[in-house]
């Protein structure tokens, strides 16, 4: 049990991380040191407003590594940090945590194309989000489940609208936004009125890093994260490292 909680667990950390860094690995020669706040306001039929913050750093070196570690209050409003570091030259993710002294190093495989004719290539050029996310797919959002069984008459499917929204300074940095509308009509996911829920992504175009994102879902709350402050600099090589006194356990995907 204990060990298919771990495993369980080191998949959504896995999938959290690659939300937030599918777009930012590989990108080498822009190292980068920045804080990000996280903020989810939820708001209850009653009218009691439930807000919860946390923290979150992120760095990437000239060799495309990137490290992010989240500093979340638990009970007792202790707080707990969880670290992972994505390294597309070695081909390794690993994670720890300041619940243990313990690190895992997961060994990810050659990313493989079948050609026309059958064969496997293996493409040694694509980055590790591809090989865990798939290449082309969109990085995965990990949050409360929706359900979103829609039926077959088009009248009811959900409509979506795109928008760009220009370019604004978010600390210090150049940074431009797309808006995504996404309205369910009555009766598409059970609903007795339309829901809309609206998404915004803001990108700075050179880091090529997401500067913030919000998404106001009805449903789910108002989650946003922000970089709130920045530098453009080689991060101390110590960041992408266990601390020391943390045993390191290797893992691949062959072995589960």
């Amino acid at each position: 049990m204990l060990s298919a909680l771990r495993s369980t667990a080191l998949s959504l950390l896995l999938l959290g991380f690659m939300s937030v860094s599918a777009q930012t690995t590989g990108n080498r020669n822009s190292p980068y040191s920045a804080t990000k706040k996280v903020t989810f306001v939820q708001k209850l039929a009653d009218g009691t407003t439930i807000t919860r913050e946390s923290t979150a750093t992120e760095a990437r070196d000239s060799q495309g590594r990137t490290v992010q570690t989240t500093t979340t209050t638990g009970i007792g409003g202790r707080n707990m940090t969880h670290t992972m570091v994505m390294d597309p030259v070695a081909r390794t993710i690993t994670h720890w945590s300041s619940a243990t002294k313990e690190a895992t190093t997961m060994h990810m495989p050659e990313p493989r194309q079948v050609s026309r004719s059958g064969s496997v290539i293996t493409n040694s050029g694509s980055n590790i989000a591809n090989a865990v996310v798939g290449a082309g797919d969109s990085p995965i959002a990990i949050g409360p489940p929706v359900v979103t069984a829609f039926r077959a008459d088009p009248n009811v499917k959900p409509a979506r609208q795109t928008d760009r929204l220009g370019g604004k300074t978010i600390a210090g940095v150049y940074a431009e936004g797309v808006r995504t509308t996404i309205t369910y009509p009555v009766g598409s996911i059970g609903n007795d009125k339309p829901v809309v829920n609206v998404r915004e992504i803001w990108t700075a175009p050179d880091l090529k890093i997401v500067m913030l994102t919000t998404d106001d879902d009805p449903r789910n709350g108002l989650q946003s994260t922000e970089v709130t402050d920045l530098v453009r600099a080689e991060p101390d090589p110590a960041l992408f490292l266990p601390p020391e006194g943390y045993t390191i356990r290797d893992h691949s995907p062959e072995s589960h």
